[in-house]
């Protein structure tokens, strides 16, 4: 449909990566974009944006005014440290290796996610876990103002979430069902601790939009309590 109405197409893979396919999103999916970013995957860790596309997109000049050419500086740019890790890494995933941590990659995170969440299921904990592939979200089964609580028991037991406030959880590809097996042993613990405190406990008759409208109505009261000097 882009191609059709001249509609640049661009995946944003800063966050993705090749975590789904050697090729990326556009592999995984079956979507060639016209221009691709991407970050730190690209470069082992290593503090570094890439940006990759048709030669049209990415030509730096104008046909007419060769010697015009347009720079992009930045503090990164061309490392050599950073050039060395991102060669290696592009190397690795080329070999048989690397290409082998893609095989069954679906299957195996997919079974991992259910396994996950037929132990929290047979606990009767409200939570369990959404997955693509190794990239894990953390959802609620029912409505509680205190879910976001349970990054911190995670925390206590040694799981630290991708992003504060997103339950996000991302897994390296070469995650062996030991690591796996301990990453579920921990969060059952902070998700029973957590059970146990009481901070799962809600009025059986709450909602998600009730929840908000009670925060939300105790926030502003707040605010302006403060401003009259009463509270």
């Amino acid at each position: 449909m882009c191609s059709e109405r001249g509609i640049v197409l661009i995946f944003d893979e800063v966050f993705v990566g090749f975590r789904l396919a050697p090729g990326g999103a556009q592999e995984y999916f079956g979507v060639k974009a016209d221009l691709v970013t991407y970050g730190k995957t690209v470069g082992g860790g290593f503090p570094v944006g890439v940006v990759c596309g048709r030669r049209v997109l990415m030509k730096r000049f104008r046909d007419d005014r060769p010697a015009d050419i347009c720079f992009a500086r930045g503090t990164f740019n061309s490392h050599p440290a950073v050039m060395a890790a991102m060669d290696e890494f592009l190397r690795h995933i080329e070999t048989p290796e690397g290409r082998a941590l893609y095989r069954g990659l679906d299957d195996l995170w997919n079974g991992r996610a259910e396994r996950l969440n037929a132990m929290l299921n047979d606990a009767g904990l409200p939570v369990q876990v959404a997955n693509l592939s190794s990239i894990w979200t953390v959802c609620y089964t029912r409505p509680s103002r205190y879910n976001w609580m349970l990054q911190y028991y995670l925390r206590a037991e040694g799981l630290a979430l991708s992003w504060i406030g997103t339950g996000r959880l991302i897994f390296t590809l070469n995650y062996s069902d030991t690591d796996f097996d301990a990453v579920a042993e921990r969060f059952m613990k902070a998700a029973q601790a957590m059970d146990r405190d009481g901070f799962w406990w809600c009025d059986p008759t709450a909602t998600n939009k009730t929840v908000k409208r009670h925060i939300l109505r105790e926030m502003i009261a707040h605010r302006f309590g403060v401003l009259r000097g009463t509270w």
